[in-house]
């Protein structure tokens, strides 16, 4: 990706622009308050000067003499009205064009209001002026000339190379502070998003084959707490994926044993010429077998279906006292054709909202494995209580009972406590772990307790109904 495509150019672009408007209102500001305040400083002499010079008696004949002696760089004129002439007294050498803006702003002196203006010489030189009014009661001055305008002017030539110096200086260290500013904003742009690249380079490591890899970002901000997110997200695929090559090869496992006895039972009975009785033995063989590999591909599609959230459920209201005594009675069958002995516990109407017939085979999967795995003579006991919100729906058994090490691992897909002896009595391994999904789908969970040599009871967890 180039570099212009990147965030770190679009970052460091709208850093330089966003700075570049600052810097400019701040050279903007800085000028203009540079410019106020010289001017002030200015005019606020011009009007000190101006009440120094109106406090001197005789001006009017100094100036008009020749006797009157300006400042350096000052420039100072009286003017009046002789009837309907403006008549004008300065020193000799000074003149400044009579504009109408000028001449308006005598008259508003002469009428005793000050102000001031900048004027531009004929030799281009700018010039502040302060016109204030000004009494000049003087024996032997004509009639009507006892109000005068003081014009007191300086050159405003340094303000304006202050003002161009700063210019100058603006232009040159704006645009220098934009290049250090981008150079400092790409540097910190790509130390700030290098934890990106890592995440990226290690992503583009990271394949079906080989989900061990993690992203390495030891930082706390939100690209430690991005990393770590996908860390965590990399560990359930890893995870996922490490499942579904244990369940497909587990799956791959449990069919070969039946397709093997049924492709040998098949060779043996076509080698040559057999009794009847042989054949039916071997067909027999086939069926068992077949009919196993059937129960093991529908809970393999159930699981499947669960994995992939496309089961469809029936939730309804159920009443587990109800559901609990009609399983009673297959079950005592049951147990009386392995010679065991059948106790139905407390029940209560208790109303939990599921579906019934997969609520029956979570019931029915976790009393067949009690049956299993109960020796004759044995009991297998099933009662139903309520513990404050939930219903609990206990099965016991007396059997071989589970080690303490394997019961959290008994859930999982394929897991056997006793391989042998779990195939030889027709398991497949997958029965509790549909019986935790159902338990779950219906907001419910299962508890394990077992003792080796004493039996195992587990707790189905349901949410009870209220209306």
């Amino acid at each position: 990706m180039s570099f212009i495509h990147s965030i770190k150019f679009r970052f460091t672009l709208w850093y330089l622009l966003v700075l570049a408007v600052l810097l400019t209102a701040l050279s903007a500001g800085v000028y203009f308050y540079l410019s106020r305040s010289l001017y002030q400083n200015l005019d606020d002499s011009l009007e000190r000067r101006s009440m120094e010079i109106r406090s001197i008696p005789p001006i009017l004949e100094s100036i008009w003499q020749g006797a009157f002696q300006e400042e350096l760089g000052e420039i100072v004129i009286l003017y009046f009205y002789s009837g309907n002439q403006l008549v004008k007294v300065s020193p000799p050498g000074i003149s400044i064009p009579l504009s109408h803006e000028f001449i308006y702003q005598i008259s508003q002196a002469i009428n005793g209001s000050s102000s001031f203006t900048t004027i531009q010489t004929a030799e281009g030189e700018g010039l502040r002026l302060l016109a204030a009014p000004m009494h000049l009661s003087i024996a032997g001055l004509p009639p009507n000339t006892e109000l005068g305008t003081l014009i007191i002017g300086r050159s405003t030539q340094q303000i304006e190379q202050a003002l161009h110096g700063l210019v100058r200086t603006l232009i040159i260290a704006v645009p220098l502070a934009l290049a250090l500013a981008a150079g400092g904003g790409i540097f910190l742009a790509r130390r700030a998003l290098k934890p990106v690249d890592k995440i990226a380079q290690t992503a583009q490591k990271i394949g079906e084959g080989d989900l061990s890899q993690r992203i390495n970002v030891n930082t706390k901000d939100e690209l430690g707490r991005l990393a770590t997110t996908l860390n965590e997200m990399i560990g359930r695929l890893e995870k996922a994926f490490q499942r579904q090559k244990q369940f497909t090869s587990d799956a791959s496992h449990e069919l070969r044993t039946p397709l093997a006895v049924i492709e040998a039972e098949s060779t043996l009975a076509l080698q040559k010429e057999r009794p009847p009785s042989d054949y039916r033995q071997s067909l027999e063989i086939v069926s068992r077998e077949a009919r196993q590999m059937s129960s093991l591909i529908d809970k393999l599609l159930t699981l499947a279906r669960s994995d992939a959230g496309k089961e469809q459920w029936n939730f309804t209201e159920v009443d587990l006292g109800k559901l609990i005594t009609n399983l009673s009675t297959d079950v005592e069958v049951l147990c009386q054709e392995k010679g065991l002995s059948f106790q139905l516990g407390q029940t209560q109407d208790l109303v939990v909202k599921g579906d019934e017939a997969r609520l029956r085979e979570l019931f029915m999967n976790l009393l067949d494995n009690a049956i299993r795995y109960t020796p004759s003579p044995g009991t297998v006991s099933l009662s139903l209580r309520r513990e404050g919100q939930m219903a609990v729906v206990a099965i016991t058994d007396t059997g071989i009972g589970i080690p303490a090490e394997d019961i959290p691992s008994i859930f999982e897909r394929f897991y056997r406590v006793d391989k042998s002896r779990s195939r030889a009595e027709g398991g497949s391994g997958l029965g509790l772990a549909i019986c935790q999904h159902i338990a779950e789908a219906h907001g419910g969970k299962i508890e394990v307790e077992s003792q080796v040599g004493a039996g195992s009871t587990f707790s189905v967890w349901l949410p009870l109904q209220f209306p």
